[in-house]
């Protein structure tokens, strides 16, 4: 049985969070605590401290997902840890990791959200909120994407490229050459992979182990994250010429379900596939959404750019809003090559870009 490995220093909340993934999980799935019962020996590193705490664990256990909290200032033993070491161990031994905060985040503020985006192709896996039940849900949905993928891939798909691999994993084969510019501009997920890459044995290096949780990440923080391939709620109603309120509706998404993703984290969404967008409109012989709409006869308000009220089409990875064309800036550096549909809208990008000094 794969295990779930946590680490936080709030009894109650531990208890809170295992207890809801237990009943997520039907208890299928062991949901281990880290229990330091002692201090590093003298000179000895966190990171080695921790190293050393999973490597005894994995004689009995398979970690499949470590969840950690980034404030870990309470453990009796360990004063001043920090999801730091934990984070840097977990990817030292290829484990898919996720951090959480009792902290309100930052998240909203339009700087921090830009710095966070930036590096993207190096970033952890951070969860939304701030109560342990949500936590508990992403960790769940989390911790079953990682194993779809794990399992998959450990299906023949070892010596194929990890484009390949994840398309083959995803069922869409024919997004392989789109799927591999998701990862060029920022080769973060992949270089992870090569201090362990053996050519002389290439079904048996410590890449295929590691190579789930490389997936993982590199379908989460890129893929779904920048529109291109995959589209956010926010992001299929802004290229369907959909106002957000009315593609909310039941009624409407129902019109697209069969373009909706059901790949690894779908939980985590909804995403609509943009090829399978695109061949509703085909098949339905319209322009857009909206038109779709009302040849089923429900009236839907088109999706504009308040600013300009021009049609929208595009998403500012900033304020998670619609924008248009001429409202906003594509191209930027640091996006996947293969995200055409995210872009930043021009005060807000004006604005970051002349406190920081770069493009």
């Amino acid at each position: 049985m794969t295990s779930i490995l946590l680490f936080d220093d709030i009894q109650e909340e531990l208890d809170q969070i295992k207890a809801e993934l237990n009943n997520i999980l039907r208890n299928s799935t062991e949901v281990v605590d880290f229990s330091p019962n002692s201090q590093p020996s003298g000179g000895e590193s966190y990171d080695q401290y921790v190293s050393d705490w999973i490597e005894e664990l994995a004689k009995t256990k398979d970690v499949g997902l470590i969840a950690c909290d980034k404030e870990l200032g309470r453990y009796r033993t360990l004063p001043g840890f920090s999801a730091t070491p934990v984070s840097a161990v977990a990817q030292q031994k290829g484990i898919p990791f996720c951090q959480y905060s009792r902290q309100a985040g930052d998240e909203e503020r339009d700087f921090a959200n830009y710095n966070r985006l930036q590096r993207w192709s190096s970033e952890e896996i951070t969860l939304e909120g701030i109560e342990p039940k949500s936590w508990a849900g992403q960790i769940a949905a989390l911790f079953q994407g990682f194993q779809t993928i794990r399992n998959e891939y450990q299906q023949g798909l070892v010596a194929r490229t990890p484009a390949a691999a994840l398309a083959t994993i995803l069922g869409r084969a024919d997004e392989e050459s789109r799927i591999s510019l998701f990862g060029s501009g920022g080769q973060g997920f992949l270089i992870e992979t090569l201090a362990f890459y053996d050519p002389e044995a290439p079904d048996k290096h410590l890449v295929t182990k590691r190579m789930p949780r490389v997936l993982g990440n590199w379908l989460y923080l890129s893929i779904l994250r920048f529109p291109g391939i995959v589209l956010n709620e926010v992001a299929a109603a802004s290229y369907l010429n959909i106002n957000e309120t009315d593609f909310a509706n039941p009624a409407v998404q129902a019109l697209f379900q069969d373009a909706k993703y059901k790949g690894p984290f779908w939980e985590l969404g909804p995403w609509w596939w943009r090829s399978l967008l695109d061949q509703n409109l085909d098949e339905a012989e319209s322009d857009d959404g909206k038109e779709i709409a009302a040849k089923h006869d429900i009236e839907v308000a088109e999706c504009l750019d308040p600013d300009n009220g021009a049609r929208s089409g595009f998403y500012c990875m900033l304020t998670r809003k619609p924008v248009s064309l001429e409202n906003s800036r594509g191209g930027i550096s640091w996006f996947p090559a293969g995200a055409d549909l995210a872009r930043i809208r021009k005060d807000k990008f004006d604005e970051i870009t002349a406190l920081v000094g770069m493009y």
